[in-house]
C-alpha cells in the first residue's frame, strides 16, 4: 500500500487538469495513489479522466455536491496514512511530495504540513512568492488573525488526525479555514520553507466578490475557533453573518478597503506574469496605497521569512 495518497476534486477542470495530473504522476516519489474525485464535471472533465490508465489512479465521478463534501468522499476512501492535497489547475514541482514526505517522517509532532508558492499565469509563467509562516506558533497566530499562513492545495497530513477532528465541516467556500484551526487545536503545523506548488491566478481569484466571500467564510471559522477555546458554543454562519452587519461602519469598510487591496494585488501580478509588466507594477503601487495596514503585514512577514531561513 502507497504511504501517500494525493486527492484531487475537480468541477469543470478543463484545460488545465492535464497539466495539473500530469505535475503529480511526474513526482520524484513514485510510490503514491493518486486519488480523484470529479464533482460533477459537465466540461469534458469527465471525457479526459476515463481516457487515463496510469495503474496508480483512481477516478470516482459522482453528482456535484461542493468541494467539502467531495474531500470528504476522498477521505473515506484513502487507505494511506497520508493524504496530500492538489488543485485542479495548479501544479506540484517534482519534489514536492517526496519533499513533505520525508518532512513528516522525519517530525513525528507534526500533523500536517504545506509549502510555499509561486503564483503561475496564464501562459505558464511564474513568480511572486507570499511569504508564509513555517512554525506552528506563528502559522496558528496568524490562521486565528484572519492571515493567510497555510496553501490548502499544498498540504500533505497524516490522515488519521483529519479523520479524528471529523475531516471537512463547510461544504464550499472556506472549507479549508475551518479544517485547518481544527488540526492546529490538536496538533502542530508547519510549512517547508520552499516552494514546491505553483499556484494559478484566474477571475475567480482576483474577483472582490469571490474574495468578500472567501473572507467572511475565514472569519466565521476563526470566530468558532475562539468560542471552542472559551468552553463556549459555535456560532452558526447565519447568525455570524447577522452579527457582522451591526459591526460600525469605519470597520467595515476598512475591510473592505482590504479586500479591493487583495484583489488588485492578485491582478497586478497576474499582469505581472502575463509580460503585461507597466500596468502591472502600477497596479502594485495603488494596492499598497490602498491598505497600508496589509502592506505592513506583509513586509513583517518577509521579514520573517528571511530570519527563519537565517536560523535554518
Amino acid at each position: 500500500m502507497a504511504e501517500v495518497t494525493v486527492l484531487i476534486s475537480v468541477y469543470n477542470g478543463m484545460p488545465y487538469l492535464p497539466e495539473a495530473v500530469g505535475s503529480i504522476l511526474k513526482q520524484t516519489l513514485q510510490d503514491f495513489r493518486l486519488l480523484i474525485i470529479n464533482d460533477g464535471s459537465t466540461d469534458g472533465t469527465q471525457e479526459y479522466l476515463n481516457r487515463l490508465s496510469d495503474q496508480r489512479m483512481l477516478v470516482v465521478h459522482r453528482s456535484h455536491s461542493g468541494l467539502g463534501a467531495a474531500l470528504n468522499t476522498g477521505l473515506d476512501m484513502c487507505e494511506s496514512d497520508l493524504l496530500a492535497r492538489m488543485d485542479s489547475d495548479d501544479i506540484s514541482l517534482p519534489s514536492r511530495l517526496g519533499a513533505q514526505l520525508s518532512f513528516l517522517n522525519h517530525h513525528r509532532d507534526i500533523g500536517m504540513v504545506g509549502t510555499q508558492i509561486a503564483y503561475l499565469g496564464k501562459g505558464g509563467q511564474s513568480g511572486f512568492s507570499p511569504p508564509l509562516p513555517c512554525e506552528h506558533h506563528s502559522i496558528f497566530h496568524d490562521l486565528l488573525r484572519g492571515r493567510h499562513a497555510l496553501c490548502h492545495p499544498t498540504i500533505m497530513c497524516r490522515t488519521s488526525i483529519l479523520r479524528k477532528i471529523g475531516g471537512y465541516r463547510t461544504s464550499g467556500i472556506g472549507e479549508d479555514w475551518d479544517m485547518f484551526l481544527r488540526m492546529g487545536e490538536v496538533s502542530r503545523l508547519a510549512n517547508l520553507n520552499e516552494v514546491f506548488y505553483l499556484y494559478r491566478l484566474h477571475s475567480g481569484s482576483v474577483s472582490v466578490r469571490h474574495l468578500a466571500q472567501v473572507r467572511m467564510r475565514y472569519a466565521h471559522a476563526c470566530q468558532c475557533a475562539q468560542q471552542r477555546a472559551e468552553g463556549r458554543r459555535e456560532i452558526t454562519f447565519d447568525e455570524f453573518c447577522d452579527e457582522q452587519r451591526t459591526r460600525p461602519f469605519c470597520k467595515r469598510a476598512s475591510e473592505i478597503m482590504d479586500l479591493y487591496a487583495l484583489a488588485q494585488y492578485r491582478r497586478a501580478v497576474a499582469d505581472i506574469l502575463n509580460s503585461r509588466c507597466a500596468p502591472g507594477y502600477a497596479r502594485l503601487a495603488y494596492a499598497a496605497l490602498c491598505s497600508p495596514r496589509w502592506t505592513s503585514q506583509r513586509i513583517s512577514r518577509a521579514i520573517r521569512k528571511r530570519i527563519w531561513r537565517i536560523m535554518l
